[in-house]
């Protein structure tokens, strides 16, 4: 695994910004990065998408009580709010730049899939439907995935970052891999160039060993390194930094309680982060007999496996053939006559969104479900649409879902694509 070039760190005038769902995860995943850009002279910002006022064991715990009132979530984020100043400082980040939003902690993946822009979302531990958090960047915007991704947007345009940091697509916890999706979203619709990597806090079993291991090197997860051997990157990091990193973590008092020695595996030798790209969507494939651009889902390890179940999915292909998008999704068992999938578009400079369910019986649901095409094998299926469907965006981020009977199955991350320039958008 590469060492991150040092021309990361040596822009005295690049402005790095840093993307979290919950604050301490800015610290987790790219603590060691922040503190050497401060070194090197060069402006931080970190971006809380929620003020972690979900985490129901931590509110139980901090209450001594059973049952949590709406308000008292809303005292936990305040605090959380405190801790991260006081965490970020110790990195050198002052309270200035760090930019609270108030989003639903445990809500992410709902905003990015079904609450888009019509009724918002409900918190189901504040009941709150806007955020309540007065004198923050996001006070009173509703709980829309629109409103997130409009205010995540607007931020990085005044602050104008060389660099974007943001959850990894293949995170396990929902709030994370929608975080991530929501912030290459907003650099992807930025006029500017930026370069943008991620971090990872959730997968199965990792880090490994849960304790503190300062001369250890952090390692990305074999299996996700073989998917892409070349966008993984180390960032070595002089044991002061590595101290300065657990003090900070230490800092978040509402976590370390619960889970202080997951925090302390990441503060290691060096921090892992990911190259983030745009894919170029394949085209016509058809007639010049490549094949299509494809996501596959990592195997798992034998302990993995165990600590949870893998996702039916195995390769999803993406393809524009004529004036169609389609899309190849592969299981790794015969479907089932439960399984919903869903598909999912966002547009990333119109801002519009794409949700379509379909069950075994071919039924499609969704705003222009009557233009979709679908084809069922015993183990796959091909869906397709017009390529109207993207209003004329040259840039989507796709991605699959499977559901059964109410509950999540398995999904393939979130990928960003480039069209064709010379694509029609014709029906």
């Amino acid at each position: 695994m590469p060492k991150i070039p040092f021309s990361v760190l040596n822009h005295k005038s690049g402005r790095l910004v840093v993307i979290a769902p919950h604050p301490d995860d800015e610290v987790l995943g790219a603590g060691g990065l922040m503190s050497q850009y401060v070194e090197r002279g060069a402006a931080v910002d970190v971006i809380l998408v929620t003020n972690g006022d979900g985490f129901v064991q931590d509110a139980e715990r901090y209450y001594l009580a059973l049952e949590v009132s709406s308000a008292e979530y809303i005292n936990l984020g305040y605090r959380r709010m405190r801790e991260a100043v006081d965490a970020l400082a110790i990195l050198g980040v002052g309270a200035e730049h760090v930019h609270f939003l108030g989003f639903p902690d445990g809500g992410l993946e709902r905003l990015l899939m079904d609450y888009w822009d019509h009724q918002p979302l409900q918190s189901t531990t504040s009941g709150a439907t806007r955020s309540p958090y007065i004198g923050t960047a996001g006070y009173n915007r509703p709980y829309l995935g629109r409103e997130l991704l409009s205010l995540i947007q607007e931020l990085l345009v005044t602050l104008r970052p060389e660099t974007i940091v943001s959850p990894h697509a293949y995170d396990e916890h929902p709030d994370h891999w929608a975080t991530g999706a929501f912030a290459r979203l907003a650099g992807a619709s930025l006029g500017f160039n930026v370069r943008h990597l991620s971090y990872l806090v959730h997968w199965p079993a990792w880090p490994f060993p849960l304790a503190f291991r300062p001369r250890q090197r952090q390692k990305a997860p074999e299996s996700l390194v073989r998917l892409h051997p070349h966008r993984w990157q180390e960032l070595r990091m002089e044991p002061d930094t590595v101290m300065r990193k657990k003090r900070a973590l230490l800092t978040y008092q509402s976590q370390v309680e619960l889970i202080k020695p997951f925090m302390l595996a990441f503060a290691r030798g060096s921090e892992v982060l990911f190259e983030e790209s745009v894919e170029d969507m394949a085209k016509d494939l058809e007639q010049i007999g490549e094949p299509p651009t494809s996501v596959t889902n990592p195997t798992r390890n034998i302990l993995a496996q165990w600590l949870k179940k893998d996702t039916p999915i195995r390769q999803v292909g993406w393809a524009i053939l004529g004036h169609r998008q389609t899309v190849d999704i592969t299981l790794a068992q015969p479907i089932k006559s439960d399984e919903i999938f869903h598909i999912t578009i966002h547009m990333a400079m119109t801002g519009s969104m794409r949700h379509w369910q379909i069950d075994r019986d071919g039924i499609v649901r969704g705003d222009g479900s009557e233009k979709i095409g679908v084809q069922f094998e015993k183990q796959s299926l091909r869906v397709s649409w017009p390529l109207s469907e993207y209003q004329a965006d040259r840039v989507v981020l796709l991605g699959i879902q499977i559901s059964a009977n109410g509950g999540f199955k398995g999904r393939t991350p979130l990928q960003l694509y480039r069209l064709p320039e010379s694509l029609g958008f014709d029906e």
